[in-house]
């Protein structure tokens, strides 16, 4: 009887040390810890049963499990880790567990440091063979317009490599209303995508594949369309302007100008219009607009502002011009190197104080602070770009047969 109550204790003592899963043997095998825009991308070689921890805090070295670094547990490669300082340099580290093991053997640390976008360029392949000449971006959707109801849509994806956002799903003739085949000149995001016909025509969507005609419509001629103040705006040729809260009753504004209006934004809780002959136009309500004086006598065609460092809009346009303001009243003209004839510009990066333009020829400039503003280094391709927004890490253009370019 003795001997077979050892035998039972030693039997459970046994078990217990077995009811703990053996650690992983091997350390996780790291490919790549690339740097973005106020993040990394780390990729790794995924084993099937581990559960893959990351440790990584500022620095050039990091020690897993420590008060020290920040930890994600189960991620899955690619992982992207945001919210990080660009021109601040980290350490990341990797180790594993199996089951309810202890964490196996750590993967060598190796370092990264983020940076702004804008610089480098890759075009995916060509969207249809018509003109792109709108994007817009619903948080997690992007949605691009053009020529002949063009339309297409697809859900944001920062590790996509090929194709480099996105896989793109174009809105079919069954999905449009029966028989539209007008060019779209915009589309902009409120709770909805709408997009503008340049016949006057306004199609809105949920999912920016599936669209239906609004019962309003605006004159034909009109190019932007912008949504803020529960209000959408819209701006054409000959100085029109209108407005509505519900895509069916339009109102005219009085735009005191009679010049075409090529953009309309919504920016700093106000709208900004810019057009042929140095026009600028501000409203605070998108019905009562007054007119800046420009400084210039070039085509404007788009614009954008930022909160921080300093508050600043940019204006950009025909051969080169740039106009800046930091309240929206008083504007200093620039002329840029090279005359760029730009078309669309945009507030982007970790903490959107870069301002990034694109146009005719495949033309990108940005600036950190709107007076000083470099190229690219690598090239989107030589075609026109129309417009350009920033989606989380990375800048989104559009543009001249089906372009569509990013840069990350």
């Amino acid at each position: 009887m003795h001997f077979r109550v050892l035998a039972i204790v030693s039997l459970i003592a046994l078990a217990g040390c077995y009811s703990q899963t053996d650690p992983p043997g091997n350390a996780p095998s790291v490919e790549e810890v690339a740097p973005g825009d106020g993040r990394v991308t780390v990729k790794w070689i995924q084993e099937p049963g581990l559960t893959y921890w990351i440790f990584y805090q500022a620095g050039s070295s990091v020690v897993p499990a420590t008060s020290a670094a920040t930890a994600i547990r189960d991620a899955v490669s690619p992982r992207v880790i945001a919210n990080l300082a660009n021109g601040t340099q980290y350490a990341f580290v990797m180790n594993a567990t199996k089951d309810d093991s202890a964490a196996g053997p750590a993967s060598p640390v190796v370092t990264a440091t983020p940076r702004l976008a804008g610089l480098d360029w890759l075009s995916g392949a060509a969207l249809g063979a018509t003109n792109l000449n709108g994007i817009a971006f619903s948080g997690s959707r992007l949605v691009a317009v053009g020529d002949l109801a063009a339309i297409f849509a697809g859900d944001y994806n920062y590790t996509s490599a090929n194709p480099p956002v996105t896989a793109w799903t174009q809105a079919t003739s069954t999905s449009l209303p029966p028989g539209f085949t007008a060019n779209l000149s915009a589309v902009t995001y409120s709770s909805q995508f709408v997009a503008l016909g340049a016949d006057g025509s306004i199609l809105s969507s949920s999912d920016g594949l599936t669209w239906t005609l609004a019962t309003g419509t605006v004159p034909s001629g009109m190019n932007s369309i912008a949504f803020g103040l529960g209000l959408y705006v819209t701006v054409g040729n000959g100085g029109n302007i209108f407005t509505s809260p519900d895509l069916v009753t339009w109102i005219q504004a009085t735009s005191n100008t009679s010049g075409d209006l090529y953009s309309v934004s919504f920016l700093n809780g106000g709208f900004v219009a810019t057009g042929a002959n140095g026009t600028l136009l501000t409203s605070t309500n998108g019905s009562s607009w007054t007119a800046p004086v420009s400084n210039t006598a070039n085509a404007l065609r788009g614009a954008a502002f930022r909160a921080t460092p300093t508050a600043l809009y940019v204006v950009v346009g025909d051969a080169g011009t740039v106009v800046t303001s930091p309240d929206g009243t008083n504007w200093t003209t620039i002329a840029l190197a090279g005359a760029p004839s730009l078309r669309g510009v945009t507030s982007g990066g970790a903490l959107g104080t870069r301002f990034l333009a694109v146009g005719l020829g495949g033309a990108v400039v940005f600036s950190d602070d709107g007076a000083s503003w470099s190229p690219r280094s690598v090239s989107p391709s030589l075609t026109d770009l129309a417009r350009v927004l920033f989606a989380p890490g990375m800048y989104v253009a559009v543009g001249a047969a089906g372009a569509h370019a990013v840069s990350k």
